[in-house]
């Protein structure tokens, strides 16, 4: 009886953290929904906050600004902090360094510390997702939307933007935005095209592209895009010791996860996998996902593979080959068939 009874807690206690997860997350499922005013009176835009900051580099804040025609945040930088943006429809114009270029739906901008850089919005709604690490921007901008309920002439000031937003935020907007030139978005560093990789990996029914590097995001984490076709699933056990953020770009996949149903996402949906939870994703038709907060050394794992692809073909079917230089590169997603 005393057994039944630990097994009972072991299962009622997982169950009620499975609860508390926030894993499948769709559109519309928000932490907060903030309206942006620029003057109190007309809306700059529609701000979603879907996950909180967490571990030692403040990871996968994840939120979205929906944009109107002409809406602009104005020229600024940090000073700590690093921004990485997936627009998800619509057309943005980046600004940097005396240069500008249009983003589309697929394109990544990813901003480091002291970058100077500025919006224009194109199109309406233009979706602007972004996934702060170590910024804690959004709980600042929710701090300010309460101050603003009760004293809306204070955030007007100058010292209130100068001083508790670099404070708080390490943001500074006393920034006269240059004139800009037009240019490609290759000659933009910040701006990574749908089609562009730092480097590029393809094997049976999946083709990687790495968007943004270790070594650009102070070696908390790598961007991943990952093309799969359909059928094609992604795996790992429950020791795995990462949490995952998979932005689901196109298509659709289901997910099974220790401890819940299974279920489907579809496009534009985010997958928050927690770590030492075992399960796995299958594509159900052509997909892209976006792999937001990859911890592992997905580079690492992705160079050997190559490497054995080109020289030792044949041990791409040696599981326990696999499996042995993923452990030796602190990754652990199993592709496929691998």
């Amino acid at each position: 009886m005393v057994e039944r009874r630990s097994a009972l807690k072991r299962y009622l206690k997982k169950e009620i953290v499975m609860k508390n997860l926030r894993i499948h997350i769709k559109p519309d499922d928000v932490l907060a929904d903030i309206d942006e005013y620029a003057d109190g009176t007309v809306p700059l835009s529609r701000c979603l906050y879907y996950i909180k900051p967490y571990g030692t580099h403040g990871i996968n804040e994840a939120c979205e600004a929906v944009y109107f025609t002409g809406n602009r945040v104005p020229y600024h930088e940090h000073s700590s902090g690093f921004e990485t943006f997936l627009v998800d429809g619509g057309a943005i114009e980046i600004m940097s360094l005396s240069k500008k270029s249009a983003a589309r739906k697929g394109d990544i901008v990813h901003i480091m510390p002291y970058i100077p850089h500025s919006i224009h919005a194109l199109e309406d709604y233009s979706i602007w997702r972004a996934f702060h690490q170590n910024l804690w921007l959004v709980e600042l901008k929710i701090d300010e939307i309460a101050l603003r309920d009760r004293h809306w002439d204070a955030i007007l000031t100058p010292e209130f933007k100068n001083d508790v937003r670099i404070r708080e935020g390490s943001v500074r907007f006393d920034y006269l935005t240059p004139a800009c030139l037009d240019v490609p978005a290759s000659d933009m560093p910040c701006l990574r095209h749908y089609d562009f990789a730092l480097a590029s990996y393809c094997f049976d029914g999946i083709a990687l592209k790495l968007k943004v590097g270790r070594w650009e995001t102070q070696g908390a984490k790598e961007v991943w895009q990952l093309r799969l076709s359909p059928g094609y699933t992604l795996s790992w056990d429950e020791v795995h010791p990462f949490t995952h953020l998979y932005d689901v770009f196109s298509g659709s996949v289901r997910v099974t996860l220790d401890g819940m149903e299974p279920f489907t996402a579809q496009a534009r949906d985010l997958l928050h996998i927690p770590r030492f939870h075992g399960g796995r994703i299958e594509t159900l038709e052509e997909t892209v996902l976006f792999d937001m907060g990859c911890q592992g050394y997905l580079t690492r794992f992705m160079e050997e593979l190559n490497a054995c692809k080109e020289n030792e073909p044949a041990k791409l079917k040696d599981n326990s080959y696999i499996r042995e230089i993923m452990k030796k590169n602190d990754y652990h997603v199993m592709f496929g068939s691998l």
